[in-house]
């Protein structure tokens, strides 16, 4: 029987505020261009291959194994810091293995447990092993054919992080991958007044403190708010708040207008006038958020929670 392939450690880990410096250090080191042979020298699992010209600009290859250290130097683990295949080849390589995929677990739970010989999996959030019909939904476009996350965590993890993404729209998209059983991923600066999404926001603390802190601010005073855990459009408010040395209060006051704000001009869009600013959400921040399903959430809460008209 297979055994049931391990979630990635650096899955939910990425650079997308500083894509364009890292391609222009790229560039600067190989050149606008990369080679794409995908395919054809040591075949392909799915039988895709690159087409058409192999010199392909830099741009068309996402990046691998990037980041920026502390003091604003660029670090790459292996390589150039690009993937071996360009975009395109990686679109198509995809589309195949969601058809593979779906052929081969056309049967459901059945083909599940046919290919790895158990009637239970392991949650990727949780950690814990559960049977799989009554804990996982089917996902046949997936190598195992379920979601790795099982039902109860992810009805935990769309209430509290999923919609929250929806209302606020932070900046960046990281999270801990691996977390210790009873502590929880907190924003430090919660998100419903302006904080970002970025890992410099997040912090591990128990279930317990997480319950308690809810989104309270926990800053005494305004002037003790570190800046970068504001997102980027809203630290304007903190800045001038430090300067006018308001009271955390008033921060909170001005933060729930300027939010309220920018909820009521994009539920006055129409709704594909919506889907596109989630579109560019999501292109700004390396997010793969259903537009249609944001758009559809979005204007359910602003309709039953904010009440807009």
């Amino acid at each position: 029987m297979l055994k049931q392939r391990t979630v990635s450690d650096k899955l939910g880990q990425n650079i997308t505020n500083h894509h364009e410096i890292i391609y222009n250090f790229i560039e600067n080191k190989i050149g606008r261009t990369k080679k794409c042979l995908f395919g054809h020298s040591r075949g392909s699992s799915t039988g895709v291959k690159h087409e058409g010209e192999i010199n392909v600009p830099i741009r068309n290859f996402e990046l691998k194994g990037c980041s920026i250290g502390e003091e604003g130097n660029i670090i790459i683990k292996n390589g150039d810091g690009l993937q071996g295949f360009c975009r395109e080849c990686s679109k198509r390589r995809r589309k195949k293995r969601l058809e593979i995929a779906r052929e081969k677990n056309k049967e459901g739970y059945v083909s599940y447990i046919n290919r790895y010989g158990k009637n239970t999996k392991c949650c990727s959030i949780c950690k814990e092993e559960k049977e799989i019909r009554e804990n996982f939904i089917l996902s046949p476009g997936m190598e195992c054919g379920l979601h790795n996350i099982c039902k109860q965590c992810s009805k935990q993890y769309g209430e509290s992080m999923g919609d929250r993404v929806i209302k606020y729209r932070p900046d960046g998209n990281f999270k801990y991958d691996k977390q210790e059983k009873g502590f929880h991923d907190d924003h430090i600066m919660p998100l419903a007044y302006g904080g970002t999404n970025e890992e410099i926001n997040h912090q591990l603390i128990t279930a317990n403190e997480n319950l308690s802190k809810s989104s309270s601010i926990p800053f005494e005073n305004v002037i003790d708010i570190p800046e970068e855990l504001m997102c980027e459009r809203w630290r304007n408010i903190l800045i001038e708040g430090k300067i006018e040395k308001i009271s955390l209060t008033e921060f909170k006051s001005r933060m729930s207008k300027a939010l309220l704000k920018e909820q009521m001009e994009l539920y006055k869009m129409n709704d594909n006038e919506i889907k596109e600013q989630f579109s560019i959400y999501n292109k700004k921040n390396n997010r793969r958020l259903n537009v249609t399903r944001c758009c559809e959430k979005f204007k359910t809460y602003c309709k039953e929670i904010l009440k807009f008209i």
